[in-house]
């Protein structure tokens, strides 16, 4: 179990997701997940607007930054979110 800590304690999550968005938690837990296993240290930070709909998402990691604005509210769901990412890592060559 040692190993599923370590790799969980490499990824830093700053979330302003409001806390009664019904995804909020889907959405942070595939954000996490989905660098799970990559080396060294990553930061994801979901901004939020306070008086309109857009959210601006940052993920930081060795040799990786992508920042993303996620301006219509039908866009900011688990699996759009989770595939934006995904192909921003690929895109990278982060995975393989």
């Amino acid at each position: 179990m040692k190993d599923a800590e370590d790799v969980t304690h490499r990824i830093l999550l700053a979330s302003e997701i409001p806390p009664e968005h019904p995804d909020k938690r889907e959405i942070e837990q595939g954000l996490c997940s989905a660098l799970v296993g990559l080396p060294g240290v990553w930061k994801i930070t979901v901004v939020c607007s306070r008086t309109s709909v857009w959210w601006v998402l940052r993920v930081e990691g060795p040799r990786f930054k992508w920042m993303t604005v996620l301006a219509d509210a039908t866009k900011q769901n688990p699996p759009d979110i989770i595939a934006r990412l995904l192909g921003a890592l690929g895109a990278s060559k982060v995975l393989s």
